[in-house]
């Protein structure tokens, strides 16, 4: 998809204005509440042709690394422009497999056999969540969880890749899916990590160095009312009267330092409100190999997929906890 086009779809998804001028050259307006994204303008020429650029010196040339492109990008990635997005990859091949596939498990003994290759379709599910921490002032921020659908396991390098990845809303490719997709356990997954996350940073204001400092301020303060208030008592010619009246006073100390104590801990501990913001479904090109690993007279089989954004390979999640297993062995 030509670059211009990704781009021109993204600003007018969220509210943008483009105006084509001439070949390559478009004059833009940006809504109010993206301006901040933009070095605060809200008027834009942009050029998607290195020689347009020179010709219109006014103009910011938009492509692959510039600042532009990663601003559209990561609003993109933040709000839901396209709920099925699917990505283009300039190569769907892949250079000596075999010797990149034996250096991935260079920690399996044997000689491995390449037995087929064919292009499959990847499928990440992303959630982006909305927290909210509610104590005497409420916090809120976002967190975008990528779940691979083939493992079922949480990617934390597609998060950090996606903004290299261009996408269409239209499929590109006619590959198939190699396995049942389940977003209902790709989203317990994603919720479960977010809400695992949300209670170490709750435990982390706990143990704050602020929390403790508060609280010994406070607990200061009020030890010394009642010393004060018991030098008081032990004064000569009190009567019995006065003495109780010292005493209850001391009681009451004692109590407001309590609640005050308490009073600071619920404000450090609060508590935390997740809910979904919105989902996309990316599905992405891969390669998968199936392969064949002979040690002695021992055969395994086993499936990788080569994913072309992060230029990793994926075990397949039918036998990735037995190459786990002997991964951990082979360190012991």
């Amino acid at each position: 998809m030509e670059l211009q086009k990704f781009v021109t779809k993204v600003i007018e998804g969220f509210g943008g204005v483009v105006e084509p001028v001439e070949y390559a050259l478009c004059q833009v307006l940006i809504p109010e509440e993206y301006k901040s994204y933009f070095q605060n303008k809200t008027e834009l020429e942009l050029a998607f042709d290195f020689e347009v650029a020179q010709e219109n010196p006014q103009s910011e040339f938009v492509t692959f690394g510039s600042f532009i492109l990663e601003q559209v990008q990561t609003i993109a990635n933040q709000q839901a422009i396209s709920t099925l997005r699917f990505a283009e990859v300039e190569r769907q091949t892949l250079a000596n497999p075999l010797k990149k596939i034996t250096h991935f498990l260079e920690e399996e003994n044997g000689k491995i056999n390449i037995l087929d290759e064919i292009n499959v379709m990847g499928v990440w599910a992303v959630f982006q969540f909305h927290i909210t921490f509610i104590s005497d002032e409420k916090e809120e921020s976002l967190d975008q969880v990528w779940v691979n659908l083939i493992t079922g396991e949480i990617s934390e390098t597609m998060r950090q890749e996606q903004n290299s990845i261009m996408y269409t809303s239209d499929p590109l490719y006619n590959h198939p899916i190699p396995v049942d997709l389940n977003i209902e356990a790709a989203f317990t997954t994603a919720y479960n990590h977010v809400e695992n996350k949300t209670e170490k940073q709750q435990k982390q204001r706990q143990k704050d160095k602020q929390l403790q400092k508060d609280l010994d301020r406070i607990e200061t303060y009020y030890q010394e009312l009642i010393k004060e208030n018991d030098r008081r008592a032990q004064r000569k010619g009190l009567s019995e009267e006065k003495v109780e009246e010292i005493t209850t006073k001391s009681k009451v100390i004692a109590l407001e330092m309590n609640k005050q104590i308490e009073e600071i801990k619920q404000k450090y501990q609060g508590h935390t409100e997740i809910t979904i913001d919105h989902g996309i479904l990316y599905f992405v090109p891969l390669l998968q190999y199936d392969i064949e690993t002979i040690f002695r007279s021992n055969r395994k089989q086993q499936t990788l997929y080569y994913n072309p954004i992060t230029k990793q390979f994926i075990v397949s999640a039918n036998n990735k906890v037995a190459l786990e297993q002997k991964l951990q062995k082979i360190s012991k």
